[in-house]
């Protein structure tokens, strides 16, 4: 069980990474399993070792709205552990995950007793604000096209070398749930970027060639073609 691997227990001493430890359940999750769901009671903090996770809410229609995604090293239910109000959202496993679970009298307990696990969760925290203000920006823009290339934007990494890299590109209809659009939406815009040399598909994961004609198309007013080569753009109608 790597507990370093999480940004929050990363620089605790061995003594105390052996004391975290010991009080860590670990549960496997099944594909499209419920992790949790809003409004379950406080449980803990939730550490994703391996697999992905979606979180999900349902809007007031009754449509799904994905909210973000968890990668191994992830955790989350801290929000719950601090304030002990119910959880915020659906968790959802979008393929086989092994997550462990810090009981939330525990996981409360080493937030308030371990200085660096409380200085590195208030930099989480501070982290998630500015995550959640970029995603709101992204689900104000106009148009579905500019916002699949707005999220595509925010999941870009630079990676050794100088490439721009989306590592773990969620499946088309992971993607539309995250920008409130449909998947042949997703699978038109990718295709055009594509199509123009934007992006370059590479073994399950994109590599921005062009980033800053990325940004541009994420900016692109909504009554403007959303790129420029005629090919692509009957292929958008």
């Amino acid at each position: 069980m790597d507990l370093r691997k999480f940004s929050i227990f990363a620089q605790l001493p061995d003594d105390q990474l052996r004391e975290v430890a010991a009080v860590v359940r670990l549960k496997q999750y099944e594909r499209r399993e419920v992790v949790c769901r809003k409004n379950d009671p406080a449980e803990g903090l939730y550490l994703l070792f391996s697999g992905r996770l979606q979180v999900m809410d349902v809007a007031e229609d009754g449509q799904e709205v994905g909210l973000n995604l968890f990668n191994p090293g992830s955790f989350f239910g801290e929000l719950s552990v601090i304030d002990d109000r119910p959880r915020s959202a659906h968790i959802v496993a979008i393929e086989p995950s092994l997550i462990g679970i810090v009981p939330q009298s525990a996981a409360r307990d080493l937030f308030y007793r371990l200085p660096g696990t409380a200085e590195a969760m208030m930099r989480h925290i501070a982290g998630l604000v500015r995550t959640l203000t970029d995603f709101r920006v992204l689900l104000a823009l106009p148009s579905a096209f500019q916002r699949v290339y707005a999220l595509l934007r925010q999941l870009s990494k630079p990676m050794p070398g100088g490439i721009i890299v989306i590592q773990n590109v969620p499946k088309q209809h992971e993607l539309a749930i995250m920008v409130n659009t449909s998947r042949e939406t997703v699978s038109r815009a990718i295709a055009q970027l594509i199509h123009e040399g934007i992006v370059e598909k590479d073994n399950g994961r994109l590599i921005v060639r062009r980033p800053e004609r990325l940004g541009l198309l994420a900016q692109r007013p909504s009554g403007e073609k959303p790129a420029a080569s005629t090919t692509a753009g009957n292929a958008s109608k």
